[in-house]
């Protein structure tokens, strides 16, 4: 394609599912950080290798543990959490990172920040030493933050890649590979169609090739061109940022997406490929997860990799999980500024549901597990549970400390805002199948049990092997009917 000629932007997407994809930019990024920890600086897996969160790797990781990729991020992510685009914030970030010894830092990485004064100068100094062959894939990795900075705004999105990439890679290689990336991740977030619509990865990458210095653009739609549909595992040399980039894009449009409302598997199956790649698969996987985890949201999450992931962003910093950068990524994308709930940041959100919706109580138990209210929630801390899935928004002190806890985002408004909706029930049920096999009393809860919660029962009997009907009928009878389209996606889960 030729360079100047960019693609037509889609339609939008609708507002309610944008920060789902935000999230998912941030999330997923650090899944498949996460998920190639155990496999870096290793050989290349056969296809029917199975690649799992399993940790270890040459720097010792705990499973589900991210490294220095989602460290660095995270430097970039916490001042936009607070509506601060400010350089100099990210550059103290950095120097903190660095400052606490972690355990990986990349050479690159290490040159410019094994420095004082402005870290930019320093990266431009170190890039002349080299003879401005320094062309890492250090700043590509961590670019996932970038695009939230500024929902839309492809210019300034452009400029903040290439000045955060330019505090430790300046290389024009570097630098180009951040901004096209972050463009492709808010293109992914504002303009994906809905699941089960077919998407072009490799187009949302060329919409931003405008945004290049013009002498640059067709080096570029060429090296596109190449990772379209290739394998990635040609792109064997992939701490160069130019082959970690195709690499990237090549795992995601390489990677069948499976029919119907399988589609949203595509996100484990695409960075389980980028990390059969070898090489620097925490890397490769990272930067593949925020492209992915921009086209299907972070519910598209497996539950099992939700419940592992965790980390740092220095070595005494609060430990972090994956409720944690939810949070900062749906602030970040909301210019620093929670809801008029005071959500997602506020520690309690249990005044407001008592003022909008009285405090209605449905206990129920099926199987083993606990079905109620966000009212019901207190009894059930009482009653000793284990594990509390949260189907609305939830304070972050709202759940005690000690007592697992996880928000999913399904919302009983209208299919269009739940594109994922029956990978999202599966996922669900296979999280309560888990924690329920480990001993855990669980429970589920919306705010007042009229159709998450019931549609959640249902799903959770299907799975337990009641057909969808008879699961819809019980759970109509003991506490409510969902509305029609959640019982459709409940008719449409996998038969067991």
């Amino acid at each position: 394609m030729n360079a100047a000629t960019p693609p037509d932007r889609p339609k939008s997407v609708p507002a309610s599912v944008r920060p789902d994809r935000a999230v998912g930019a941030v999330v997923v990024s650090a899944a498949g950080d996460a998920l190639g920890a155990g496999y870096e600086f290793g050989p290349a897996l056969g296809p029917e290798t199975p690649v799992a969160m399993k940790g270890g790797g040459t720097f010792h990781w705990e499973p589900g543990e991210w490294t220095d990729d989602t460290q660095m991020a995270l430097a970039i992510l916490q001042p936009l959490a607070e509506g601060d685009t400010d350089l100099a914030r990210i550059e103290a970030g950095f120097r903190a990172w660095f400052e606490s010894d972690p355990p990986d830092v990349g050479n690159q990485t290490r040159g410019a920040l094994n420095s004082t004064g402005p870290l930019a100068d320093a990266a431009a100094a170190h890039l002349e030493r080299t003879g401005g062959r320094a062309a890492g894939n250090g700043s590509l990795m961590r670019t996932g933050p970038v695009a939230l900075a500024h929902p839309g705004d492809r210019d300034a999105i452009a400029d903040l890649a290439r000045a955060v990439s330019e505090l430790t890679h300046p290389g024009p290689d570097c630098v180009d590979a951040c901004v096209l990336w972050s463009l492709a991740i808010d293109h992914a977030i504002h303009h994906a169609p809905a699941a089960t619509e077919p998407w072009d990865a490799a187009d949302a990458v060329r919409a931003g090739l405008t945004h290049l210095p013009e002498d640059r653009r067709d080096q570029w739609a060429e090296l596109i061109d190449e990772a379209d549909g290739a394998d990635p595992g040609s792109f064997t040399n992939n701490g160069w940022v130019v082959h970690a980039f195709q690499a990237a894009l090549a795992a995601i449009t390489s990677t069948p997406v499976p029919d119907g409302d399988a589609a949203p598997r595509h996100l484990r199956l695409t960075l389980e490929r980028a990390v059969r790649v070898g090489g620097d698969t925490d890397t490769v996987a990272a930067i593949t997860g925020s492209l992915l985890g921009a086209r299907w949201g972070v519910t598209s999450l497996p539950f099992a990799w939700r419940r592992l992931i965790h980390g740092r962003f220095t070595a005494k910093a609060p430990a972090l999980r994956t409720a944690d950068l939810e949070r900062l990524a749906r602030l970040a994308f909301n210019g620093g500024q929670p809801d008029p709930t005071g959500w997602p940041s506020a520690e309690s959100l249990m005044e407001h549901y008592r003022d909008h919706f009285g405090a209605t109580h449905r206990p129920m138990t099926l199987g083993d597990v606990a079905f109620g209210t966000v009212f019901d929630l207190e009894g059930a801390v009482q009653e000793g549970v284990d594990a509390v899935i949260s189907l609305c928004r939830m304070g972050t002190h709202d759940v005690p400390a000690d007592i697992e806890h996880h928000t999913l985002g399904l919302l009983d408004t209208s299919p269009d805002d739940n594109p994922n909706l029956v990978h999202l029930l599966d996922e669900l049920t296979a999280g309560i199948e888990e924690l329920h096999g480990e001993g855990k009393r669980v429970f589920v809860h919306c705010v007042q049990a009229e159709n998450r919660t019931p549609t959640a029962a249902a799903a959770w009997l299907v799975r337990t092997g009641a057909t969808p009907d008879e699961a819809l009928r019980s759970v109509a009878a003991r506490i409510n009917q969902p509305r029609s389209f959640l019982s459709d996606a409940v008719r449409r889960l996998p038969p067991r």
